[in-house]
């Protein structure tokens, strides 16, 4: 679940605070430190003025020591002047949180409280970086503890509730507390914005904490963990724990197979299945004795490779509803990732079972049945709580959305949470249109990628424009404060991904449960030619 820290683009941000720092403004930062009053026991570690697009050399900072090499050695420039500070918040006896409080000399009035990924305790100074750049005062803490692994969580209980929940509650507290006394003003809206683990965090804090924010964007989220968890052991239960029974070629010949039959579904022969739920994949022409093609399948592989795209249960309990068809070798090469391979035998021997000795090459799903049992009596990781009633009672606002070709969280379980909403809340879509709108985003991978239109201005480094139609984080500030919910999300695809190589088209998400249909020309090339359609 690492994100990319891309730079963000040139051109498209326009502040006052480009203009030359004021000294009052370096000066009261300065002697903040030795002013800040809270209700928590702390340490000031870091307090400094970041002149307009200084970046900062995480290899320098031990605290960040063990984060850099996934997100770079150094962030993006911070396009604005910024008093940044660093503090050790105690969470417990045995519990502290490091947290970032980034204050812009161009101060709106807002609060951005930003998110993780995966098992780690990495800040995400792109996100940082984002919400500065648009004057929110913004927050990010380390997630409860230091590095990737979640070795942090062995016998650590409060770590793990840090982990859980109580980071961002925490990290949000402080940084309000903190503008507020820097700014000598109250806060206005506050609002959070997170991807993967960090959609997770968003949607925890909607459901435990709902007076935290007026509005979250939630991407990707990891909100039934244990089912993703689950669905990695069962792929390599089930192709092979060291390699696939089914190679990348093969895999590479199923998604060839699956665009020969599903593509054009939705209107447009363009690599991206728009509905991946509308593809009924007929397996039998990859089969060896229908073709003579080298990448056939034999009848044991598909019958071990279907496995992946359906409901997979044990002893009654849905595990996990199955992966979408459309981006099979990505999915493969996720599952034989490092990430993956290293997350399994994490979780249940630090967490689940407190067994060091336990052996991954023993999973079956009965470890994830007895993880659920136990999180259902422990802190609750998993955030499927679909009472949101008193966030929405507040008048809170969530934009939530998953890409359809998610090689790691699929977006299938996003669709079971909203469903699970309506249902709970005894809501039609328009009652959830008041304050929940999910998107689906075709054809985009986990948190960005994909052949799908990924800038959606979702996170730091994703931004294409600096209007609500193209940043997610300007979308639910105009939806909280002017009331205007959206109806689509734009997003637009570059050239091999590649900014400096131009737009290669731009797309409106759709609505879910809406997807979209074309009747344009230039196989889909044409945004104008898409519609949201009911399903």
């Amino acid at each position: 679940m690492r994100l990319r820290y891309a730079l963000l683009l040139t051109g498209i941000l326009t502040s006052p605070a480009l203009s030359r720092p004021s000294a009052s403004f370096q000066e009261r930062c300065a002697n903040l430190a030795d002013k800040i009053q809270l209700d928590y026991t702390f340490e000031v570690n870091l307090a400094e003025y970041l002149a307009p697009n200084t970046t900062i050399d995480l290899t320098a900072e031990s605290l960040n020591a063990t984060c850099y090499d996934s997100i770079g050695n150094t962030t993006a420039p911070v396009p604005v002047g910024v008093c940044r500070l660093n503090l050790r918040v105690a969470t417990s006896e045995s519990s502290e949180v490091y947290t970032e409080v980034w204050l812009p000399e161009n101060w709106e009035g807002r609060t951005l409280t930003t998110g993780n990924g995966g098992l780690a305790g990495c800040i995400q100074y792109s996100e940082l970086t984002y919400g500065a750049s648009y004057g929110f005062a913004s927050f990010g803490t380390n997630n409860g503890h230091n590095g990737t692994s979640g070795g942090a969580f062995f016998h650590q209980p409060e770590v793990y509730e840090d982990y859980a929940w109580r980071s961002i509650y925490t990290g949000a507290v402080v940084g309000k507390s903190i503008a507020e006394q820097f700014y000598g003003d109250v806060c206005g809206k506050s609002y959070y914005l997170g991807c993967s683990t960090g959609g997770r965090q968003g949607w925890k804090a909607v459901q435990k904490n709902p007076e935290l924010f007026d509005g979250v964007v939630a991407g990707a989220p990891a909100m039934d963990i244990w089912a993703h968890v689950g669905f990695f052991g069962y792929a390599l239960q089930t192709l092979g724990f060291n390699t696939s029974s089914v190679t990348l070629a093969q895999w590479a010949a199923v998604r060839e197979e699956v665009l020969n039959q599903c593509d054009g579904l939705d209107g447009a022969h363009d690599g991206i299945l728009e509905d991946p739920a509308a593809c009924d994949l007929d397996w039998k022409p990859l089969l060896c004795s229908s073709t003579t093609n080298n990448t056939c399948l034999t009848a044991d592989q598909i019958e071990a490779a279907t496995k992946l795209f359906g409901p997979i249960s044990y002893n009654g309990t849905l595990i996990h509803p199955g992966h979408g068809h459309g981006y099979e070798p990505e999915l493969i090469a996720y599952e034989y990732s490092p990430l993956v391979l290293t997350w399994i035998p994490e979780v249940f021997r630090y967490v689940v079972y407190e067994d060091i000795s336990w052996d991954p090459m023993t999973f079956t799903l009965q470890d994830v049945l007895y993880a659920l049992q136990q999180d259902a009596n422990g802190v609750h990781l998993n955030t499927f709580d679909s009472d949101i009633s008193a966030f929405r009672d507040r008048g809170g606002k969530i934009l939530h959305w998953h890409g359809t070709a998610d090689q790691l969280l699929v977006s299938r379980t996003s669709d079971l949470y909203y469903n699970k909403v309506r249902s709970t809340l005894n809501a039609s879509v328009a009652d959830l249109d008041e304050f929940y709108r999910y998107f689906r985003a075709s054809g985009v991978g986990h948190c960005y990628g994909g052949p799908g239109a990924n800038f959606m201005g979702q996170l730091g480094g994703q931004v294409t424009a600096d209007t609500p139609d193209d940043s997610m984080l300007r979308r639910i500030v105009q939806w909280v404060e002017e009331g205007d919910a959206p109806e689509s999300v734009r997003g637009t695809k570059f050239i091999n991904d590649t900014v400096a190589l131009g737009v290669e088209f731009t797309r409106k998400h759709c609505k879910y449960p809406k997807v979209n249909k074309y009747t344009g020309s230039r196989e889909g090339l044409d945004e104008e030619g898409w519609e949201c359609v009911e399903p």
